[in-house]
């Protein structure tokens, strides 16, 4: 079923564009270094990264959290 809508009549033989990257490495690995140069020109930038990656996480583990208290049920 999944071959059928990836590789349909209509819809050909398409790759997503990063994947002529090496699957979104040479993005990935371009935005790290941007970051990077980023937090050494401004150090302030640092802390609301990381204050963003620990809310993404913590939002994360509250989901996980619910959807298995659900589960249980």
């Amino acid at each position: 079923m999944f071959n059928l809508f990836r590789y349909g009549p209509h819809f050909g033989n398409q790759q997503s564009p990063l994947m002529h990257f090496g699957g979104g490495l040479f993005f990935n690995g371009l935005l790290c270094v941007l970051f990077g140069i980023a937090i050494l020109n401004a150090p302030e930038l640092l802390a609301y990264f990381v204050a963003i990656l620990l809310l993404i996480l913590g939002t994360w583990l509250l989901t996980m959290w619910w959807q298995m208290r659900q589960w249980k049920k």
